[in-house]
């Protein structure tokens, strides 16, 4: 469980008078109440007491942060509050200018820590309440789940039991078949109302297991022709529930799983970064599978402003008629502290091995890059860089038809069997990807050598304002009310070289059909 980084550097870089040699521009600031200017621009009104920081009293930080509360020999000791610009806030008890005791974190992304903290982190018992519904509530130990406690999951079960590392220690062959599976009967042959049986689907993947209404539904094993070896819960086809992957290449993945995506990691065993479910989704339809990144506050680079508004936009934007109405289990999105290096690629190799040779899957990253990487929030100066070429060679292994990129950083479902109107203006969009020879377009936001650039006025990134306005219909050069990947292009190139006086230069690349769809337009 990370603990944002800069609030680590903001609690642990501040060390007053002592070392500091700033004025007193108001009151008194020997004994009494004060105004104090640091040399760093931190400003700090309150209490003094023989020339040092005691009693109560507020630091303004020159970055935006404040803290109000409790101080005893110039150190934050006490109960305090420390809210950050980001949004993030802890109240509770300090020591030694550390968060210490009870308290409570409340973090942007909705997620809220309440328990005990030690020198900085979760320590002790604790209540972390997850911005999905959810909650865990038990014992921690240097930021992690350690120990024994209890997962509330939003559709009413529970998990309880031992953690350790932050992981849930299961006793996973629990959510398995137990006994002698050899001698089943075989329910391709025989009609298996209830009861246990064995089954072998058209791609050669077979399921031991329950069975209900003659389906497979139920607890089973399920080997796949990928080598991966899925045991627990199976509904409709998919792993639904609680259960585990074991996968080819030995890696080992214990989740919540819904409609064959795990949606809450409960224990992981990696061996390397290769694992992947290897569900591939066959149908007949095209359906777009898509990961959206949005990263802007990081811990050692400088803080973006509109990355995660950015790339919530191109999240509506998909889940939108004109962007193809996307199913919540065809699109992930992660913001900020869930868009670390190992979030981002395991988020792509779980959607985009699903896709099959009809397919459309779209990565689109709003963040820092440097030359051949783009930077995940997690990245520290040196280490979690998620380099392009990962990403291409993700993008290739799968078996998509079309695959898109689009990148802002510097340098760099099936269809409902009724069709109502808005759902026939969507099968119109599909159809044209059917259409179209597909291929892999690469969509950036500048040249290797240029900056992006973010703008006040638009609130946004100027390449991801002009992306979104084209793919809403700006675009749509022939009227046809498809934009594809070239109109999208020349449409997003104009405004971006024209909004910037040239410094700023969008490129495309990759061998592709120009004619790839990419939006629906819906006239009124």
């Amino acid at each position: 469980m990370r603990l944002l980084l800069t609030m680590l550097a903001v609690v642990a870089s501040v060390t007053f008078l002592q070392a500091q040699q700033g004025k007193c521009i108001k009151g008194n600031c020997l004994n009494g109440y004060g105004e104090y200017l640091f040399p760093n621009g931190d400003e700090y009104k309150g209490d003094f007491l023989n020339g040092k920081i005691q009693g109560q009293g507020i630091l303004l930080f020159k970055n935006g942060d404040k803290y109000l509360g409790a101080w005893a020999n110039q150190q934050r000791q006490g109960r305090g509050r420390l809210v950050f610009v980001n949004g993030d806030e802890y109240i509770g008890e300090f020591f030694q200018d550390k968060f210490h005791g009870e308290g409570k974190l409340t973090f942007i992304n909705g997620n809220r820590y309440e328990g005990t903290f030690k020198n900085n982190v979760f320590e002790g018992f604790g209540t972390m309440y997850y911005n999905d519904g959810s909650h865990y509530a038990g014992l921690w130990s240097n930021g992690k789940r350690e120990g024994e406690g209890t997962m509330h999951l939003t559709n009413g079960d529970t998990l309880k039991g031992e953690w350790k590392d932050d992981q849930y220690q299961a006793e996973w062959g629990r959510v398995t078949v137990q006994g002698d599976t050899a001698n089943l009967r075989n329910c391709n042959i025989n009609f298996c109302a209830t009861g246990l049986g064995k089954y072998q689907y058209q791609d050669g993947t077979r399921f031991v297991g329950d069975f209900l209404d003659g389906k497979p539904e139920g607890t089973g094993i399920v080997y796949f022709k990928s080598g991966n070896r899925y045991e627990g819960q199976w509904r409709k086809d998919l792993p639904n529930g609680k259960g585990v992957m074991h996968y080819s290449d030995g890696n080992i993945l214990g989740a919540i799983w819904e409609a064959g995506t795990p949606t809450k990691e409960l224990f992981r065993d990696v061996s390397n970064e290769k694992s992947s479910a290897v569900l591939i989704d066959y149908d007949r339809e095209v359906k777009i599978w898509a990961v959206v990144i949005g990263a802007a506050r990081y811990g050692y680079m400088p803080t973006l402003r509109y990355t995660d508004d950015d790339a919530y936009q191109i999240f509506a934007f998909l889940k939108s008629p004109e962007g193809g109405a996307l199913p919540d289990n065809q699109v992930r999105l992660l913001i900020d502290e869930d868009a670390t290096r190992s979030n981002i690629m395991y988020a792509m190799r779980s959607i985009f091995t699903r896709a099959d040779e009809n397919d459309v899957i779209l990565f689109y990253f709003s963040g820092h890059g440097v030359e051949g990487a783009f930077l995940p929030i997690d990245f520290d100066g040196a280490n979690n860089s998620l380099y392009h070429t990962e990403v291409r060679d993700l993008l290739m292994s799968s078996r998509a038809k079309h695959k898109i990129v689009i990148a802002d950083a510097c340098h760099s479902g099936g269809l409902f069997e009724y069709k109502n109107p808005t759902q026939l203006e969507i099968q119109k969009l599909y159809k044209a990807f059917d259409d179209s020879r597909g291929g892999m377009a690469l969509f950036m936001s500048s040249k290797g050598e240029e900056y992006s650039l973010e703008d006040g006025g638009l609130r946004s990134g100027v390449f991801s304002h002009f992306v979104i306005r084209g793919l809403k219909g700006e675009a749509d050069q022939n009227n046809n009310q498809i934009v594809n990947i070239q109109e999208l292009f020349n449409y997003v190139y104009r405004q971006v070289r024209r909004y910037t006086a040239n410094v700023q230069t969008p490129t495309i690349s990759g061998k592709y059909d120009p004619e790839m769809p990419v939006a629906l337009v819906r006239r009124p």
